[in-house]
């Protein structure tokens, strides 16, 4: 049996802020986020972007991603700011003629991010983008993005509080407020188009230093404080004046199927209702959203991050359609 070979990812050079060939947008508050004087920004993207290539150079457990088509590592140069590079690779000229003609996937993201900040949505903040650009086509395209202190992926969250034995009143707390995240979004006019849990980042108001491992990731958490949800990969989300009701079920649907199945039908219909109360929903809209999404995810496989990599369990949702 002959198998495909598999391409490894071709690793490309970042550009020079200066070279002809490169795009460069700055976030003009990229110096107040990062705490750093404006002046040094330039200077600092540019080491973040020689960083990255190293990192995906050696291979570093700092690689988050590195695949044909992008590649995400997490950037800690010592005494500045930590942040996240994603890179997006050449894809072909096919690929490379559409950016004549719409966004590419780095613009979409990049903009993206600062309309929901704008907007006042949490969302981890674009800070630069860097385009490499050849006979007008976009070659590769890195965008740095901050790091939220002390942010964990809900997936990995979910998973790390439930190996800790949390309280059922602190289970149930949880799903009411990341049902209030996503009806609010909704009731924003906001689509995230791959609205897993792996997509979005978990975060504790002010969290102590002792708390952050150097991995970033928490120590045991500490049930006295707030947490809030903000949103990552950013870049197929969409505004409007209305999210439609086939859009709302692909939504909850995608945060039923990567939630882990400790998380009990109780408790995703508690979450459905307070994201009915969040989205505007009366009780019958909020009855015919539950049956469509408990519809959609039956028979399915749940999927999503552990710290060990992916995990699949299966699910019934008979006990959670009363």
């Amino acid at each position: 049996m002959n198998r495909k070979r598999e391409v490894p990812p071709r690793l490309e050079q970042p550009p020079a802020l200066d070279d002809p060939d490169a795009v460069v947008e700055i976030h003009e508050q990229a110096g107040a986020i990062l705490n750093l004087d404006e002046a040094a920004v330039p200077g600092f993207v540019q080491l973040s972007l020689q960083e990255h290539h190293r990192l995906l150079s050696t291979h570093s457990g700092l690689v988050r991603k590195d695949a044909p088509e992008s590649a995400v590592t997490v950037v800690y140069l010592p005494g500045l700011p930590k942040v996240c590079v994603k890179e997006i690779r050449w894809r072909g000229v096919g690929y490379g003629l559409k950016s004549l003609f719409r966004a590419t996937q780095g613009q979409r993201t990049y903009r993206n991010g600062r309309r929901l900040n704008d907007a006042g949505f949490p969302a981890a903040s674009p800070l630069a983008l860097v385009r490499r650009k050849r006979m007008g086509l976009v070659r590769a395209e890195w965008i740095l993005m901050e790091v939220i202190p002390g942010a964990m992926e809900l997936d990995r969250y979910l998973v790390h509080r439930i190996d800790r034995q949390w309280t059922a009143e602190e289970k149930r707390g949880m799903t009411r407020l990341l049902g209030r995240f996503v009806g609010s979004m909704h009731a924003g006019g906001i689509f995230h188009s791959d609205l897993k849990t792996c997509n979005i980042v978990v975060s504790e108001d002010d969290p102590s230093p002792e708390d952050i491992t150097d991995s970033g990731h928490w120590r045991p958490l500490n049930p006295c404080r707030s947490v809030r949800f903000s949103l990552l990969d950013y870049d197929d989300v969409t505004f409007s004046g209305d999210v439609t009701f086939r859009k709302r079920v692909k939504n909850l649907a995608q945060i039923f199927l990567s939630m882990p199945s400790a998380i009990s039908g109780g408790d995703r219909l508690r979450f459905l209702n307070e994201y009915a109360l969040h989205a505007g929903l009366n009780g019958a809209q909020k009855r015919q959203m539950a049956r469509h999404v408990l519809r959609l995810v039956r028979g399915k496989d749940i999927l999503y991050v552990g710290f060990d990599g992916d995990i699949i369990e299966k699910w019934d949702v008979g006990d959670s359609e009363s």
